[in-house]
């Protein structure tokens, strides 16, 4: 529900005949800041049922846009054609976002996986096409519908993952685990158990966290981010045994704030023994927006609300020694522009008029913030 218009405007100029067509369609982008019928009309989700092609997906773990990928693989498999359904094939590797050549590479940020997290996509698309355009049966059908990189610690040749697996469908059977939040910035899978537990950070959109550059840092240190004031952590304990997370993460956050509107920014990262905090995945959420992107509602100050977010798709294992945190803010200026948190209209230019906000999300036996996690035996 977030705007990004410092990324968008101007960036589609090179391309166009008329460099005015970049802003009026940023300006149209505008006029319909809820889900409506304009939105509806780019949306393939409701029109799933008339796909009816054989698709090869290829997704990455490292890309914010593996949720679209996924969902229109599930949308398929499920509720396509009778061309469709069984006719679906769907590879999630540890790549960042990026053309299908880059699959060729097993490096991705500051990681270097092994090998075989290389996935040569060009031959096994000349084999996808040469089956279903030439008719050549080459055994495509046989392949795995699913194959996905269960990520794991790099450079710690002991280290459980850093393995392809095959599966019938997706997503693959998990366990949900809550992990909750409490004081002291700790992550735990008891629920917290005080009465007034709360962690309290500003929004100031004139002096906003920094996560630089314009696309997700994935894969690298992001204790640059995490140790910023206004920035708050929770952190699980040193890990006993490998504990392997492969499915949907989601959060369901208790928060409170002075202002009408705020953002609520959730990054999850494997933090190894050396300390290094190594983003796998994040996400943002406009508080206007916390029941669904059909309407506005704003926040009363001080109310406590419920916002629920997915923060995306993974398959890690979080090695033994190691901790997962969870990351929450509220600004993270260029790569997501600062909420005002006025409330008032969605804007191309920055307005004049800004509040700073005091956020609070509650961690205490009544309102118990949480992450859901897809747990299984690793």
């Amino acid at each position: 529900g977030t705007t990004r218009p410092g990324r968008y405007v101007g960036g589609m100029v090179p391309h166009l005949r008329d460099p005015q067509d970049d802003l009026k369609l940023i300006k149209e982008w505008f006029e319909h800041p809820t889900y409506d019928s304009y939105w509806e009309l780019e949306d393939c989700g409701p029109r799933i049922h008339r796909m009816d092609v054989p698709c090869f997906t290829i997704a990455s773990w490292y890309d914010f846009m593996c949720v679209g990928s996924i969902a229109t693989y599930v949308g398929r498999r499920n509720q396509g054609g009778p061309n469709s359904r069984n006719r679906q094939q769907l590879v999630i590797g540890p790549w960042p976002h990026s053309g299908y050549l880059g699959k060729n590479s097993a490096r991705v940020g500051e990681l270097v996986y092994s090998d075989n997290a290389a996935f040569d996509a060009a031959t096994h698309l000349v084999r996808w096409f040469d089956h279903h355009l030439k008719g050549r049966n080459n055994g495509i059908g046989r392949d795995p519908r699913v194959r996905y990189y269960v990520m794991g610690a790099v450079d710690e040749p002991t280290a459980p993952g850093n393995v392809w697996r095959a599966a019938q469908d997706w997503p693959v059977a998990a366990e949900t685990v809550d992990w909750f939040f409490h004081p002291q910035g700790r992550l735990h899978t008891t629920e917290p158990q005080g009465a007034q537990g709360a962690t309290t950070f500003l929004a100031d959109p004139l002096k906003p966290n920094q996560i630089p550059g314009k696309s997700l840092p994935s894969a690298r240190d992001a204790r640059g981010f995490e140790d910023q004031a206004e920035v708050r952590t929770f952190t699980t304990d040193l890990l006993e045994e490998p504990v392997e997370w492969t499915g949907r993460v989601t959060v369901e956050l208790y928060v409170s704030s002075t202002a009408p509107d705020t953002d609520f920014i959730v990054r999850l990262s494997d933090v190894y023994p050396d300390g290094r905090s190594i983003l796998i995945m994040d996400n943002i959420r406009r508080a206007r927006y916390r029941e669904g992107y059909r309407k506005e509602i704003l926040l009363q100050p001080e109310q406590v609300v419920k916002i629920a977010l997915d923060v995306g798709w993974l398959s890690q294992i979080f090695n033994r020694g190691h901790r997962i945190r969870v990351t929450i803010a509220s600004t993270g200026a260029p790569f997501y522009d600062p909420n005002p948190n006025t409330g008032g209209p969605l804007t191309i230019e920055f307005p004049e008029q800004t509040m700073v906000a005091t956020n609070r999300v509650y961690h205490n036996r009544r309102h118990a913030s949480r992450v859901l996690a897809p747990v299984r035996s690793p």
